[in-house]
């Protein structure tokens, strides 16, 4: 089985001291989604940092159409998930099991540690949430293959 991998493109947003006037915000509205080529119906956008800068604090908008799944996969970092909006079902592993799914509502968040299986289901409707990590980070669908020697 080939790997694959996914990098998402990076966006850093200068961090502007707060002075007078509006603090410094994103914008949902503004924000520029992408498909993730691993999985359909599932969009990026980077909010915040460099998520294929070395040790950068990054910030993911990320968007499920709904019923879109994600497949086992896996991340090289750490990353902290908090549901925006809809109904988010997650479970972790390298095989689908919809029994031990768990759902996690707007305001809920996940630690998904370094390199753990994991999968995701918007199976009520789309979910937004917003994915924050250190980077540099990316996305391998489990399980992955031996090291090439």
């Amino acid at each position: 089985m080939r790997r694959l991998i996914f990098l998402l493109p990076s966006l850093t947003l200068g961090a502007p001291a707060l002075a007078e006037g509006a603090p410094p915000a994103v914008l949902q509205s503004e924000l520029k989604y992408a498909p993730v080529p691993l999985f359909q119906g599932v969009f990026a956008a980077p909010v915040s940092g460099a998520a294929t800068q070395p040790g950068a604090l990054y910030a993911l908008s990320v968007k499920y159409a709904a019923g879109a799944r994600s497949l086992p996969h896996t991340h090289p970092d750490t990353r902290v998930v908090t549901i925006i909006s809809g109904r988010f079902y997650v479970g972790v592993g390298g095989n689908i099991d919809e029994a031990s799914l768990r759902a996690l509502g707007p305001g809920d968040s996940i630690v998904i540690p370094a390199e753990t299986a994991h999968y995701g289901w918007a199976k009520d409707g789309e979910a937004l949430m917003l994915e924050t990590g250190v980077g540099p980070t990316g996305a391998s669908l489990w399980p992955k293959p031996p090291p090439q020697r």
